[in-house]
């Protein structure tokens, strides 16, 4: 029994005319006719008693027309809570935070989203560089802020910013450790997070042109561990050039007065980025992050 009989049910009784109601439905008379015969059909009994004046509902008919009227607005209910949760589904955006929210501008970010597609709900997880196309894939995250181009099939690593990075010291290993001498550098003990990490892929590339690699000691899961374990005198490590000057500043590291640098980027999905909402958080993370003014410049 399909819902559309329902409808024509109801229209009827309260129009008490075949034609009035066919309108109400926009069917033609004969079709809103052949509805309430199959109907009846199917129920086995008589709806209404067909008169000159119009449709008199029986007393079957008047029992079911409360069911009816509830089957129908039960129906609308499915479809609109339906409607909502698609609406839903398709403005949420997971972001990933590969490193912390400050860093990354996330305030300024959901400020702008807000204001120019208030629509779009912003939802943040912590993520690693590493995972994030995994992630991506599973659906766990929509887009992912990751520093390094991995070049994965499928994902696409749109640059952000150019982030430069320091060699830090703990300041006790650092007493005779001469500028320029890489060789002294690579011996010391070395706390890393991965060995694909961006980080220290940039520093082995510079390292390699002196024919050394550093030697790791300790390995973290995230780049705040890694420095606190720096300040804490466990070992040399490379980290963003805004944490190795605190360092520095509270007299916990010497920097190496050489710098490397890695590209910052947001990834997604290749065939999602120009979909909503990525497409309206891709256009906020260029306009906070100023990306094409310094691309030209």
């Amino acid at each position: 029994m399909d819902i559309r009989k329902l409808q024509c049910f109801v229209a009827v009784a309260f129009a008490g005319n075949l034609t009035r109601a066919a309108e109400t439905v926009f069917l033609s008379q004969s079709a809103m006719s052949g509805q309430i015969k199959q109907l009846e059909d199917t129920l086995g009994y008589p709806l209404f008693v067909r008169q000159a004046r119009g449709m008199l509902m029986t007393p079957e008919g008047e029992a079911l027309l409360p069911y009816a009227r509830a089957a129908i607005q039960a129906m609308e209910d499915f479809r609109d809570r339906g409607e909502g949760l698609k609406q839903t589904a398709s403005s949420r955006l997971v972001v990933g935070l590969n490193s912390d929210p400050a860093f990354l501008r996330m305030a300024e970010l959901a400020r702008t989203m807000h204001a120019d597609a208030p629509g779009v709900q912003l939802s943040f997880i912590v993520s690693q560089s590493r995972y994030t196309a995994a992630s991506l894939r599973s659906g766990e995250m929509h887009v992912g802020f990751r520093f390094g181009m991995w070049n994965e099939e499928g994902v696409h690593d749109e640059y952000v910013a150019s982030v430069p990075l320091v060699i830090a010291v703990p300041t006790a290993m650092a007493e005779g450790l001469a500028p320029g001498d890489w060789r002294a550098l690579a011996a010391l003990p070395w706390i890393y997070t991965f060995r694909g990490c961006p980080f220290h892929v940039a520093l082995r590339q510079r390292m390699s042109a002196f024919g050394v690699e550093p030697n790791p000691v300790e390995q973290t899961v995230d780049e705040t561990i890694m420095r606190e374990l720096v300040a804490e005198g466990m070992g040399v490590a490379v980290l963003r050039e805004d944490e190795g000057r605190r360092l520095a500043q509270a007299g916990l590291a010497v920097l190496w007065p050489e710098s490397l640098q890695v590209p910052l980027c947001l990834s997604f999905l290749e065939a999602q980025g120009a979909r909503s909402p990525i497409r309206e958080f891709r256009d906020t993370v260029r306009a906070v992050w100023d990306v094409e003014r310094r691309m030209v410049a």
